[in-house]
């Protein structure tokens, strides 16, 4: 299991999401397990975990926004 992995299972292991949004963190042990999910949720936390990964350029960060932004006005709105 990579960082990104762990994070991912950090993030989704919340009580609160997993219960709000009705997924099983389990279901998703790694980052492309999570970005292959139907849930939306949990693939834009696998989104924001990829795009900005061990980078502290401004750019990447904003292109990963832009990403997820794009992502969810197609898939929640």
């Amino acid at each position: 299991m990579n960082n990104k992995d762990k994070m991912l299972q950090l993030v989704l292991s919340d009580e609160k999401l997993n219960s709000f949004y009705e997924f099983n963190a389990d279901d998703f042990p790694t980052v492309e397990d999570a970005l292959n999910s139907e849930n939306p949720i949990v693939v834009t936390v696998a989104k924001i975990i990829e795009g900005v990964a061990g980078s502290s350029d401004r750019s990447i960060f904003k292109e990963t926004y832009n990403e997820v932004i794009n992502y969810l006005n197609q898939n929640i709105l």
